[in-house]
């Protein structure tokens, strides 16, 4: 039986695990007598240095988000040195992980271990094929090593910096997309038939609001502004597994009969369809959703660096406004409200630029990857 090993991480973020599951349900749909593992690679160098990056992370976007995105910002010039010096310490300890038997392919999507499978993937006499499923709408040195096979990213914009940057010969590049649930690509019911299951007014102008699967972002400051600016607009708050967030926000809001409060969504395509407007940070997956179901986004705050470049790439695209006050973003939304060709014209292209099948078309990438 054929191996397939998807190498994520807990660090910088939810989405990168996402992606990994998504590849992964995507795999087990074209290749059910696949074995298909997801693995960490962190945890087997050290877990408490796994728990203190991801701590060290989050308290930087938190309280120093411009430190991050100054770091970031300079990746161009230190990360090849800091990536192969990573790569040979964490190799030795990967290493042992290809003792007992070793996969057929392995797919990175994160960007910490690539390094170090190259380097293992040299060493081992029976090889693997190696690839990157990059989860961002640009790409940094990090994610770029000779040895890594085939590339999955989300546009082509992606792959031409691939191949103009990075020399990265066309044929291991492809642009499947950010690889997100296959639930997205199902059909779903109308508008008005998911609000009223959801319990949502079926004619109100509905604003989903969004901060990754932590709840981060100015939330409440955001929702103040439109219980006073724009009261006639529906609001659909999801918090994420920030169960505090979600409760300080129904003791502040304890009225607002157009307030929504959602915790943990398993699932979250249904609340996509049934908006007409995100308002968000710009994480790659969260996006990619979006843009899947048709969906314009209003950004707001998005994190220095990766962030950053994803919310360029998506106002480049018009299929995104920018706004990071949130009293400031009424009057950015007037104008859809006011103006439903407009807004007609962004969902159709946040439609065309969305990539529903992404995990379907990468999992048929992967495996023609068997065949090398």
């Amino acid at each position: 039986m054929a191996q397939i090993w998807i190498m994520t991480e807990t660090i910088g973020g939810n989405g990168h695990q996402q992606a990994a599951r998504a590849l992964a349900k995507g795999l087990a749909h074209a290749a059910p007598d696949v074995r298909v593992q997801i693995r960490s690679g962190l945890p087997v160098f050290s877990r408490s240095l796994e728990s203190l990056t991801r701590t060290v992370y989050l308290n930087t976007l938190q309280y120093a988000p411009s430190l991050w995105g100054a770091a970031y910002s300079k990746e161009e010039e230190f990360s090849q040195a800091f990536r192969d010096r990573w790569a040979k310490i964490l190799s030795a300890k990967l290493e042992g992980l290809f003792s007992c038997e070793v996969p057929e392919i392995v797919v990175c999507t994160h960007a910490l271990c690539v390094g170090a499978l190259a380097r293992i993937k040299k060493r081992l006499s029976s090889s693997f094929r190696l690839g990157a499923a990059i989860t961002d709408f640009d790409v940094n040195g990090f994610w770029v090593h000779p040895d890594v096979d085939f590339y999955l990213v989300a546009h082509e914009k992606v792959a031409e910096k691939l191949r103009y940057t990075y020399k990265i010969p066309a044929d291991r590049i492809f642009p499947t997309g950010i690889p997100i649930d296959p639930d997205f690509a199902k059909k779903r019911p109308e508008k008005r038939v998911l609000r009223e299951q959801l319990r949502l007014n079926t004619d109100a102008f509905t604003v989903l609001m969004m901060g990754g699967g932590g709840g981060m972002g100015p939330m409440e400051s955001c929702i103040q502004t439109f219980l006073t600016q724009m009261p006639d607009v529906q609001l659909a708050v999801v918090t994420g597994k920030n169960e505090g967030l979600r409760q300080r926000l129904q003791h502040r809001f304890p009225d607002a009969d157009r307030l929504h409060l959602f915790g943990y969504v398993d699932g979250i395509a249904d609340l996509m369809q049934a908006a007409d407007l995100l308002i968000s940070k710009a994480g790659g997956l969260t996006t990619s959703e979006a843009l899947a179901m048709g969906l314009p986004l209003l950004i707001c705050r998005p994190i220095p660096g990766q962030e950053e470049r994803n919310s360029r790439f998506l106002t480049s695209q018009r299929v995104a406004l920018r706004q990071d006050q949130p009293i400031n973003i009424p009057r950015h939304i007037y104008p859809l409200v006011q103006s439903p060709e407009r807004w007609d014209g962004m969902k159709e292209r946040a439609r065309q630029l969305g990539r529903p099948r992404s995990a379907l078309d990468g999992a048929a990438c992967i495996l023609k990857q068997l065949n090398h």
